[in-house]
């Protein structure tokens, strides 16, 4: 928080509550207290609105360090998991995702090849029809009565 000076006060508050977060998370996680949205507000000391309902970025932070900790806590073996997705479960997720992204590249690479060719021949067609308009232009018209007859 060196910037400070330059934040506005709600930007400055957001950073301190973040700050708090992080702080509350990692205290939970030493102590090996079950991290969820509760406990971090009351070891935060900030209310569990702001976490639940106006900072997503926050409650997805803690999603993340719950997740983590379930998945490095082996006494929770034999109790069913909650309904937050594991840290196996969201890598097999991510990757599900970053395949259909990589198609939609593919895709849109294929069409951004097609419409370079496209504009490529536009642009020859273009160039071809300003030739013809500017030879067009040399050409002297000559009105037919004016034409000497032989």
């Amino acid at each position: 928080m060196k910037n400070d000076k330059k934040l506005s006060l709600a930007d400055q508050n957001r950073l301190k509550t973040t700050e708090k977060v992080k702080k509350a998370l990692e205290k939970l996680k030493k102590s090996k207290i079950p991290i969820n949205v509760s406990s971090v507000s009351k070891m935060a000391k900030i209310s569990r609105k702001t976490i639940s309902t106006n900072r997503p970025d926050l409650k997805e932070m803690i999603e993340e360090a719950r997740s983590l900790q379930s998945d490095l806590d082996p006494s929770e073996g034999g109790k069913s998991k909650s309904k937050g997705t594991t840290q196996s479960e969201r890598v097999k997720q991510l990757r599900e995702k970053n395949k259909d992204l990589i198609e939609d590249k593919k895709k849109v690479l294929n069409q951004n090849m097609i419409l370079t060719k496209e504009n490529t021949k536009l642009k020859e067609r273009l160039a071809d029809l300003e030739e013809k308009l500017y030879s067009q232009s040399k050409i002297k018209v000559v009105e037919m009565n004016k034409i000497p007859n032989k």
